[in-house]
């Protein structure tokens, strides 16, 4: 009976171990400051997800510096936003990420056209959709994505040309 047990734990030992990730104290010191934001949550989280972030963390070396660094803040910004707004962004990518490949590829290219923007238009953006009501920027949406690629580049053009001359 001893012998049957033996056998089938080791039959059985390498599954077990493959489901396992390791304590926080046994990360490489590396791979500690890469996941500090999670240190507080690390043995909370399901297995699969410290695998995962063990797998990134270990892809972080082969990053440039710049590339690192960029991570290391959104990681800090991670850290402090308050549980919500954790919630709702969690909400938000989950959404995106079930959109069809075409309007992800849509998200993405406003997402770089906000971003190219100078900080007072990106500012005055943000303001004027905030000062918006509920029914206000549901039409918006529903205009912007009722258009056509090309509509919705022309729209991007004259905006950008109210803009400058609003500028002046």
């Amino acid at each position: 009976m001893k012998t049957l047990i033996l056998l089938l734990f080791l039959c059985f030992a390498p599954a077990l171990l493959a489901d396992t990730a390791p304590n926080w104290n046994q990360l490489s010191v590396q791979q500690q400051h890469v996941l500090s934001a999670m240190e507080g949550k690390w043995y909370s989280m399901p297995i699969e997800r410290r695998q995962q972030l063990l797998k990134k963390a270990d892809n972080f070396s082969k990053l440039t510096p710049v590339q690192q660094e960029k991570i290391l803040q959104r990681f800090e910004t991670w850290k402090n936003l308050p549980d919500d707004q954790k919630e709702n962004l969690r909400k938000r990518y989950k959404e995106f990420n079930g959109l069809p490949a075409d309007q992800k590829a849509e998200a993405r290219k406003r997402l770089e056209w906000f971003q190219a923007l100078p900080d007072d238009q990106k500012e005055a953006l943000r303001d004027k959709w905030q000062s918006m009501t509920p029914e206000q920027k549901q039409k918006l949406r529903e205009r912007f994505n009722n258009m056509t690629p090309d509509e919705r580049k022309a729209a991007r053009e004259r905006l950008m040309k109210f803009r400058q001359n609003r500028a002046k």
